[in-house]
């Protein structure tokens, strides 16, 4: 399976020139089906926190400054990231039941911050290790605000906006599943 790009290249916060992806243009039939396996430790964000996600060769996938109230997915100490809506807005902790996600503790707690251990329940269309060089999803999470992908990275969709994001191969490879083999007729 090979992905389609756009006649265009950005620049990655580590200075690598990455190939933007037609997004658009995308095809998931012969993908997969899965979800987050594990639980996560989400912080509410006191504002003006520097969240940089970090992939396994130690590059930034993503950058972004925290609001106070936001929710801050914390998987590892290099896998952090604010989760954004299609128009780039970030997810506020105290809604984050209505993102897809249960509730597995009373908020506790955690250093500075107010914090819960969440499981996702909402399904994705996957494509597992399909990056296969510097690869930049435009505008990802908002105008200016994008991710960077390298080998062996996945991409996902969600099913009911249809947004594409990645997932850098050792978070996937820790944190989901895959729960059916094909999509072909399978409504999430």
């Amino acid at each position: 399976m090979s992905v389609k790009y756009l006649d265009e290249y950005i620049e990655s916060p580590d200075g690598i020139t990455c190939k933007v992806l037609d997004v658009d243009n995308i095809d998931f039939s012969s993908g997969v089906v899965g979800r987050k396996s594990k639980d996560t430790l989400v912080l509410r964000a006191n504002g003006n926190e520097k969240i940089n996600t970090i992939n396994s060769q130690g590059l930034i996938e993503t950058t972004f400054t925290t609001s106070e109230g936001n929710a801050i997915f914390y998987n590892n100490e290099n896998d952090i990231y604010v989760p954004r809506d299609e128009k780039g807005t970030p997810w506020n902790f105290d809604d984050i039941e209505n993102y897809g996600y249960e509730l597995l503790t009373v908020p506790f707690k955690h250093n500075d911050n107010l914090a819960v251990r969440v499981k996702s329940t909402k399904m994705a269309y996957l494509l597992p290790e399909v990056i296969d060089r510097p690869s930049c999803i435009k505008d990802a999470f908002g105008k200016g605000n994008n991710q960077y992908l390298y080998e062996d990275a996945t991409l996902k969709k969600d099913p009911i906006t249809g947004k594409v994001t990645g997932i850098e191969k050792k978070a996937f490879d820790e944190t989901w599943e895959i729960t059916k083999d094909y999509i072909d007729n399978y409504n999430i």
